[in-house]
């Protein structure tokens, strides 16, 4: 089973972004357009995927940064940043 990405603390290299497909707008923790057109993605959830041009519109990256402390990436917008956290589970 493929690791959670969290947004707070993205892996090294990855580019989170917003991607308009035919069945409306996404929001994925890693995005590369490949010199062929295709998309390659990476879901919140770890899943991996490619997307063909013709199913793929406009890719729009999320702005990330640096977190002072600590040699760690995150997005810049909390909003999104809260929206994409894992959920804490809870315990009973």
């Amino acid at each position: 089973m493929p690791e959670r990405v969290d947004p707070r603390n993205l892996p090294s290299g990855y580019s989170p972004a917003f991607i308009q497909l035919s069945d409306g707008l996404v929001c994925v923790a890693d995005a590369t357009v490949r010199d062929s057109g295709w998309l390659e993605f990476t879901e919140w959830s770890g899943t991996t995927g490619l997307v063909p041009p013709r199913e793929c519109g406009r890719v729009k990256f999320i702005a990330t940064e640096h977190v002072d402390d600590e040699l760690r990436r995150r997005i810049a917008d909390a909003d999104i940043r809260a929206e994409y956290a894992p959920k804490a589970e809870v315990s009973r």
